[in-house]
């Protein structure tokens, strides 16, 4: 069976395409976001991607019903099962949901939640993973301690990154603070190696503590021996590393070849051995690991 190329779409449980222009989400980005990876059929991080869910939502005072939630979820999961999708990117949104004018939230508004999922044929978190090629980002990413590490849906610094490049000379897109300091790339965390160690941006103020980053750290890490510092880090510390890798729950672990700065120059890393081994660290974990969905 051939796999479809428009996403399939469940809004509160029924399938749908048709969002309320009254609600939240689209209104004010009032609501949150997991991408995930559909991989042979399950969401093998799916626990990860809910326990984030739950956190980000009290903090913002959302209302979820995780045994609703996962009810639907199993429900896409066996629809998926029955066209024979197996790979690809399934993206959970939750809003606040639909009413009222303006900032004031409603005192009373049932959630919204939008899965959607894009099949495709890659098997992007256990396949040898090919190193990409980054710029460094003119977007700045604002400093907020409240909304930071948070996968909220105010994503338009991201955007407005990504839209800095519209061929194949990327990959991805390095993104800084307005302090000059490394924070992510517009869709993935970063990670350098220096002197047996990886090194990772603290998110106290910006960006996305993203699924996958947690996981090298808990467990992918671990595996290979060897340890991680989260703290600040500098573009120099960057492009003096001895390698540099990203990492998102859709494609896994990913080495970087080379990173052009603001005047073009090319910074390249030639070795990725200790990302190589981190990603199938992480394909060991996904065998070993996650059953259900």
């Amino acid at each position: 069976m051939s796999t479809p190329t428009s996403p399939l779409i469940w809004i509160n449980g029924e399938l749908d395409h048709q969002l309320s222009a009254l609600d939240r989400g689209l209104a004010y980005g009032d609501g949150l976001f997991e991408t995930c990876r559909l991989h042979n059929g399950r969401i093998p991080l799916w626990s990860r991607h809910l326990q984030r869910l739950l956190v980000s939502s009290a903090v913002f005072a959302i209302e979820l019903n995780t045994k609703q939630l996962e009810s639907w979820v199993d429900t896409a999961l066996a629809l998926l099962r029955e066209q024979n999708i197996r790979q690809g990117t399934f993206k959970l949104i939750l809003t606040r949901g639909v009413g009222g004018r303006g900032y004031q939230q409603p005192h009373r508004v049932a959630p919204t939640i939008v899965l959607m999922v894009q099949p495709d044929n890659l098997e992007l978190l256990t396949s040898r993973p090919t190193p990409a090629r980054l710029k460094v980002c003119r977007m700045r990413l604002g400093r907020n301690r409240v909304l930071a590490g948070h996968k909220h849906l105010n994503r338009l610094e991201n955007v407005l990154a990504r839209a800095e490049w519209q061929d194949n000379t990327f990959d991805e897109g390095l993104m800084l603070d307005d302090r000059a300091n490394v924070i992510e790339a517009t869709s993935h965390n970063v990670f350098i190696y220096r002197k047996g160690c990886w090194h990772t941006p603290v998110l106290d103020e910006s960006g996305v503590a993203g699924v996958m980053r947690q996981l090298v750290l808990d467990e992918l890490a671990p595996r290979c021996s060897v340890r991680v510092a989260v703290a600040p880090l500098s573009l120099d510390a960057v492009y003096s590393a001895e390698e540099v890798m990203l990492c998102n729950s859709n494609r896994g672990v990913r080495p970087v070849a080379a990173i052009a700065d603001d005047a073009g120059t090319l910074h390249q890393f030639l070795h990725h051995n200790n990302a190589l081994r981190l990603s199938a660290a992480l394909n060991d974990f996904l065998q070993g690991k996650g059953s259900g969905q």
